[in-house]
C-alpha cells in the first residue's frame, strides 16, 4: 500500500533538453513582442538589426518578460514554453513553488545563462539544476497528466 503512495508522488525529473527547448520558446516569444513593439513604437537602429525602446514601450516590454517567467512560474509552476514542453518548476518537495522561489531563480537565471553555465552546472547535477534551481530549492520536472 505504502509503494503504490510513494510511486504516485515519484518526480520525474526533466531532460535538459526539455528545459533548453522551453526556454528557447520562452525567448522567442519575448523576441517577437519586442519585435512588434519596436515596430510600431521603436527607433530603427541604423548599424544593426532592431530597434531602440524607450519610456512607455520600454516599461511593456520589461513587463511582459516579467510575466513570462518569474510570474507564470510562480503562479502556474510553468511557463509557456514549459507548458508546451509537458514540464513545470516544483519546489524539492514536490509542492508548488511560491513567488519568492520563481523570483530567486528567475534574477539567478542571469548567471546560469552567462557562458551557459547553468547548462554545465545541471550537466554535473543528477537533478539536471542549474544554479537558480539549487538556491531557490526547486526541480523542473515532467508534468503529470
Amino acid at each position: 500500500m505504502f509503494e503504490e503512495f510513494e510511486e504516485e508522488n515519484k518526480i520525474e525529473i526533466a531532460q535538459k533538453r526539455y528545459r533548453v527547448l522551453a526556454f528557447l520558446i520562452d525567448f522567442f516569444v519575448f523576441w517577437l513582442i519586442g519585435m512588434v513593439l519596436g515596430m510600431f513604437f521603436g527607433t530603427p537602429n541604423e548599424d544593426e538589426l532592431g530597434f531602440s525602446l524607450n519610456g512607455m514601450p520600454a516599461l511593456v516590454l520589461f513587463l511582459c518578460g516579467f510575466f513570462l517567467w518569474p510570474i507564470s512560474e510562480g503562479v502556474f509552476g510553468q511557463t509557456l514554453g514549459k507548458r508546451l514542453m509537458k514540464i513545470k518548476v516544483v519546489s524539492n518537495s514536490n509542492a508548488q513553488i511560491n513567488m519568492g522561489q520563481a523570483l530567486v531563480r528567475f534574477f539567478f537565471g542571469f548567471i546560469d545563462y552567462i557562458f551557459l553555465i547553468g547548462l554545465i552546472i545541471a550537466s554535473t547535477d543528477k537533478n539536471n539544476r542549474r544554479i537558480g534551481d539549487m538556491v531557490a530549492n526547486t526541480l523542473v520536472c515532467k508534468k503529470n497528466n
